[in-house]
């Protein structure tokens, strides 16, 4: 038996045709709770959930990243993406996307609280923006991808349905956004709680800190 022989004869076993079903939502909540155990940082998150996939077959990992598309497609909303205009200070359609894979990456009772009413994130996120990164993460979506390569060594893309599986981007529904980045009064208009920790009060804090500034340069000014 030659070398390459025994490399493809210990490779764990690929799916015999490609696949369309989703991972048990259950199972898929509770992986992303496991990557949240002890992560301070999303790079920490995601290097917790590289571990977990890397446990799974082939087929749960690519019904992982199926379960992750479906999500995409419904939380693709009017109201979420002005929950994420609010939260990240602006938001593109790139923007959105990244949104909302940080917003399922936060675990089902954040997602589903979000998907009852968008303005119910503010209730989590109460001290508004973040120090460093905005509420978005682009490398969540790639997880899957990177784990089934390095596992099974071939593309995940190779083994999905796409015939079979009508929840990807091309997939979703247009929608017509009622709120104007510009026009705050519409951001406030459909997410008002979070308007009000993203928007007011982050304009107070910085009315603040421009009245110390000029209380400080009072004290050291030469007559």
């Amino acid at each position: 038996m030659s070398f390459l022989d025994n490399l493809f004869n210990s490779l764990p076993a690929l799916p015999t045709e490609k696949i369309s079903q989703m991972l048990d939502t259950d199972l898929y909540w509770q992986i992303i709770e496991n990557s949240l155990q002890d992560a301070d940082t999303l790079e920490e998150q995601q290097e917790n959930l590289f571990q977990e996939l890397s446990n799974l077959t082939a087929e749960d990992i690519i019904g992982f990243r199926l379960r992750t598309e479906f999500f995409m497609f419904q939380s693709y909303s009017n109201e979420l993406w002005c929950a994420g205009s609010i939260m990240n200070d602006g938001c593109d359609e790139d923007g959105f996307q990244n949104f909302r894979l940080w917003l399922i990456s936060q675990g089902k009772e954040i997602f589903s609280d979000a998907m009852i009413d968008a303005d119910n994130l503010a209730k989590y996120f109460e001290d508004g923006f973040n120090d460093d990164d905005l509420y978005e993460f682009e490398n969540f979506s790639t997880i899957s991808n990177d784990a089934f390569l390095k596992i099974f060594k071939n593309d995940i893309h190779d083994f999905i349905d796409y015939e079979n599986f009508n929840y990807f981007e091309e997939d979703y529904n247009e929608i017509e956004l009622n709120w104007d980045e510009d026009n705050i009064t519409t951001l406030q208009a459909i997410c008002p709680r979070l308007f009000t920790t993203f928007i007011e009060n982050a304009s107070e804090y910085d009315e603040e800190d421009d009245d110390d500034e000029e209380d400080q340069s009072d004290e050291f000014d030469i007559e």
